[in-house]
């Protein structure tokens, strides 16, 4: 008997101290709560207004520099006529008749036109051509001017065909023909020289 009351006092104790754990944990969540509330805050966020940055001026362009004028070369004659040159083996006295001599030389090599000459050259041999059998026969006529290189023995060195008329008909006839002509040389200073000269070939 004194054991079921013993286990029926433990069950009614065990009970109790239940409950009273319960309520206890109970309140101090509740306590907790109320202190989280009172200690949280409401903080309103204001959005902030961009402030637009202001663009940096552009700078200003350089001025461009001023160029400085150049400085004129040196007068190279002033300096060389300021200089002695003692070197016996140098004479200037020859220097103006070889000058000459040289200039003749360049004369002779030179090819001239008939404006430029002294004596123009003149036919002295020329073989007559032939009349084309075309233009014969459709009595056609006309003329060609050919500009011709006289060499300094009166030779045709070349012939070249400057105008004709009609075009084509004559030229091949003239261009044969007058490589076979002799001049008397055009004249320089009476010394024979190169010569272009026109001559005009006509078809009657």
């Amino acid at each position: 008997m004194s054991a079921r009351l013993f286990a029926l006092a433990s069950m009614l104790f065990g009970a109790f101290l239940m409950v009273v754990l319960v309520i206890s944990f109970n309140k101090n969540v509740d306590e907790k709560e109320d202190d989280a509330k009172k200690k949280s805050r409401i903080v309103k966020m204001k959005a902030q207004k961009k402030v637009q940055s202001s663009k940096p001026k552009p700078k200003p362009k350089p001025k461009p520099k001023k160029q400085t004028p150049k400085a004129p070369p040196p007068n190279l004659t002033n300096l060389i006529g300021g200089i002695a040159m003692d070197i016996p083996e140098f004479n200037s006295g020859n220097i103006t008749g070889d000058s000459k001599e040289l200039l003749d030389d360049i004369i002779e090599d030179t090819v001239m036109s008939e404006g430029s000459v002294d004596n123009k050259p003149k036919v002295t041999n020329r073989s007559p051509m032939e009349y084309p059998a075309r233009a014969a026969k459709n009595g056609i006529k006309g003329f060609v001017i050919v500009n011709l290189l006289i060499a300094k023995d009166g030779s045709v060195e070349l012939a070249k065909v400057i105008e004709s008329h009609p075009q084509g008909v004559f030229d091949a006839t003239v261009l044969n023909g007058v490589r076979s002509w002799r001049f008397a040389p055009a004249r320089y200073k009476g010394k024979p020289v190169k010569v272009w000269a026109k001559q005009k070939v006509s078809f009657n």
